[in-house]
């Protein structure tokens, strides 16, 4: 119960203040802007052209990245091959580029990914999820934090994947709902928060089970609650 009080205090920080760092607070159900102009391997894309029939799997990042973002786009890639889905045919997987040195670079591969160019445009895209970013004039590198999320065939987001370690079974299950048109509720983020590792950047291996069965509790609670208040 203690955990789970903390988890509740700790959001409600979160929605007081901002601590000065760079965040990553997508909105459920919130609709991307899927008329914003990209480049493909120097040809011209509109990002609708990746929306309609699968759930989209969008990575927000930078090629000059080598640490986070090669990390994040490694075990995101990895953890997306496990779920036991195919690219192209039960999603799709964007890594777009917030840095405008990347629209003159050579494109990057990887198998079953689409990598776009377009840095005005990904500031939109980043806005609309809430992916914040800092350029850092110092070091020529931007600040920015490490997750990914899933979204709806229709473009709204779904589910929100912090971190640098993702688990299959949970990605899976993001995929799955987002194919569907549902949307993660806010007690359903809470829940993914306090059941997040930050150092390894992983959730739990039992977090889905946990999250079925808290939710169930908190429905059945305010069934009850409702029940006491109509007699």
């Amino acid at each position: 119960m203690s955990r789970f009080f903390l988890c509740f205090l700790f959001m409600a920080g979160l929605a007081w203040g901002h601590n000065g760092k760079v965040d990553f607070d997508p909105r459920p159900g919130a609709q991307l802007p899927l008329a914003l102009a990209f480049e493909e391997a120097g040809k011209p894309v509109r990002l609708e052209r990746f929306f309609g029939r699968t759930p989209v799997v969008l990575l927000l990042g930078y090629q000059g990245c080598v640490n986070l973002c090669s990390t994040t786009l490694r075990t995101a890639a990895d953890a997306l091959e496990r779920t036991g889905l195919r690219a192209g045919a039960d999603y799709v997987a964007l890594f777009v580029s917030i840095d405008p040195r990347d629209e003159k670079a050579p494109p990057e591969r990887r198998p079953g990914w689409h990598f776009l160019t377009g840095a005005r445009s990904a500031a939109a895209l980043a806005r609309s999820i809430g992916f914040e970013f800092i350029f850092e004039k110092e070091s020529g590198e931007f600040a920015h934090p490490a997750g990914f999320v899933v979204l709806t065939p229709l473009g709204t987001v779904a589910r929100h994947f912090p971190g640098v370690g993702f688990e299959p079974r949970a990605v899976r299950a993001g995929i799955e709902q987002a194919a569907r048109g549902e949307s993660s509720s806010a007690f359903e983020r809470l829940l993914l928060v306090c059941f997040h590792d930050p150092v390894s950047g992983r959730y739990s291996e039992t977090v889905l089970d946990a999250l079925r069965l808290a939710i169930a509790a908190f429905l059945a609670a305010l069934a009850w609650f409702g029940w006491r208040r109509l007699r």
